[in-house]
């Protein structure tokens, strides 16, 4: 009874399975193989009990043989299913140690990215005139929000399945095209460590959603062609307090003084509104909140450090 039960529910898992993969082929692009633990795809989950119950059924027939093969084939299927379970156990072990590891990483390099008085930034380019040459202006963070805080192993899971889900909704944007086509324009021109940044002013800022950042981060490839390499957020700034963002306190938010933005998608920064309104510039005295997540391409830094070193 317990081999055709096991079977049933092991085509159930097989069948779920590739429904999942077939309505949201983007959500799974990165899947994991069957583990415990990885929390990855549920149907795995119930594909592996499958074959636990049809491996105990087999296990018990092959006990119940007359013959000396039975005894030595039981035995056998059960060395297999020891091995099985321990290793996807391992497995498992193995991938939480490695999500664990890449979050846990991100206090510190936060908190070193954000302890240098409670602000950092790039200096404008000396010789530029009125309006400075420059990446995104200089980075702000007040004092008592500029380092990185604790986060516990629940809030570490549930940023990542946030995290997953970023993924799995900017997917398509890997193609420039779509994500033009939904509403996302170049602000900014390719800042080395910073990507061109694409801005849709139709995903609200008052509220955070993984799953729809307002902004994309882009880099040239060698043809030239734009690979998607982050996404940022952005929530209104009404105060000196940042946004809750992700879970835990690894993300840590900051905002910009004094930027122009340029006809043609580029910024500089300037002194005051008077000289990027004479360039049909828009100035920005001071920027909403600001996030970046780099989910598409490593940051050593972490994920959510401002600049990405490999963004060149």
């Amino acid at each position: 009874m317990a081999v055709p039960l096991g079977v049933s529910v092991t085509l159930i898992g097989v069948i779920g399975d590739l429904l999942s993969h077939t309505l949201n082929p983007a959500a799974h692009e990165q899947e994991e193989l069957i583990v415990f633990g990885s929390g990855n795809n549920p149907w795995h989950l119930v594909l592996f009990a499958g074959i636990l119950i049809t491996a105990i059924g087999g296990i018990r027939w092959a006990s119940r043989l007359s013959s000396e093969f039975g005894p030595m084939l039981g035995a056998a299927m059960v060395l297999l299913l020891v091995a099985t379970i321990a290793l996807g156990s391992w497995s498992g072990v193995q991938a939480a140690r490695e999500s664990h590891g890449e979050t846990a990483s991100l206090a510190s390099d936060t908190s070193s990215d954000s302890s240098h008085g409670g602000s950092h930034g790039v200096q404008a380019d000396p010789a530029a005139a009125a309006i400075g040459e420059g990446a995104e202006g200089e980075s702000h963070f007040g004092a008592e929000h500029g380092v990185a805080g604790p986060s516990t192993d629940q809030e570490l899971m549930i940023m990542s399945a946030q995290i997953a889900a970023a993924r799995a909704a900017t997917a398509r944007y890997r193609d420039v095209e779509v994500a033009k086509a939904d509403g996302y324009y170049q602000i900014t021109q390719f800042i080395a460590g910073l990507g061109l940044h694409m801005d849709n002013l139709k995903i609200s800022n008052d509220t955070f959603d993984p799953a729809r950042p307002q902004i994309l981060l882009y880099e040239p490839a060698a043809d030239g062609h734009l690979v998607l390499v982050g996404v940022a957020y952005t929530f209104a700034h009404v105060n000196d307090v940042p946004p809750a963002g992700f879970a835990g306190g690894e993300d840590v938010w900051h905002f910009h003084t004094n930027l122009c933005f340029l006809p043609g998608g580029s910024v500089t920064v300037a002194p005051d509104a008077a000289p990027c309104k004479a360039q049909g510039g828009f100035f920005q005295k001071e920027t909403p909140w600001l996030l970046h997540a780099w989910i598409w391409k490593s940051n050593p830094d972490g994920i959510f450090a401002e600049y990405n070193p490999r963004v060149a």
